[in-house]
């Protein structure tokens, strides 16, 4: 079945073929501590005081388990699929590649991500974008210390990210989305568990 219902629906909208992603009723499938979702303020970003450092904990070759939230509070089928970050010589440089698992098409239609660490502002300016074309996405993200933060903004809104319980062969994701600039918020709108395969 090909993908292609809004970003927020499937979140790699006209890109991947993801074997039986349907809109069943489900129950969330990813196990996360709370209901609280990313929860942290847009501002934040404003003040975020990051490092060169901050990605380290999670540069290598990842497997993962993503689900969505639809938005009638349903959840959609889990699917799986890989996730590389890849730090570039001199340290500034990152760019990571997160595709679905599917073996009809070939391993670089992904959704690539460049970060690159502003020295002055302490934060990473990113931008994301899809193989087969289609809209930038831009944001920041820094650490602090223990978990990493993100602002993008996406073709139907903005998304703030948490990564978390980060450990050297694991780590836990969740993403709430707003549609209204961050006055309201859906928490937990995607979810994800990545597992270390290799660095």
């Amino acid at each position: 079945m090909v993908v292609t219902r809004a970003l927020g629906r499937a979140v790699v909208a006209s890109l991947f073929v993801v074997p039986g992603l349907c809109d069943a009723q489900r129950s969330r499938e990813i196990a996360l501590p709370d209901t609280n979702g990313a929860n942290f303020s847009i501002a934040d970003s404003a003040k975020a005081l990051g490092s060169p450092q901050d990605y380290d904990a999670v540069l290598g070759f990842w497997h993962f388990r993503f689900q969505n939230r639809n938005a009638d509070g349903t959840f959609g089928d889990p699917f799986t699929g890989h996730w590389s970050f890849e730090l570039k010589p001199g340290g500034g440089l990152m760019i990571d590649a997160w595709r679905p698992d599917n073996p009809s098409q070939p391993m670089g239609a992904s959704l690539y991500t460049l970060r690159l660490f502003h020295p002055a502002r302490k934060v990473w300016q990113i931008m994301g974008a899809r193989s087969a074309g289609g809209e930038l996405t831009p944001g920041v993200t820094w650490s602090d210390g223990r978990d990493l933060y993100v602002i993008q903004h996406i073709a139907t809104g903005v998304v703030r990210i948490r990564y978390f319980a980060i450990e050297a062969d694991r780590f836990l994701w969740r993403a709430d989305h707003s549609s209204d600039n961050g006055k309201t918020w859906v928490r937990d709108y995607w979810a994800m568990e990545a597992t270390r395969v290799g660095k």
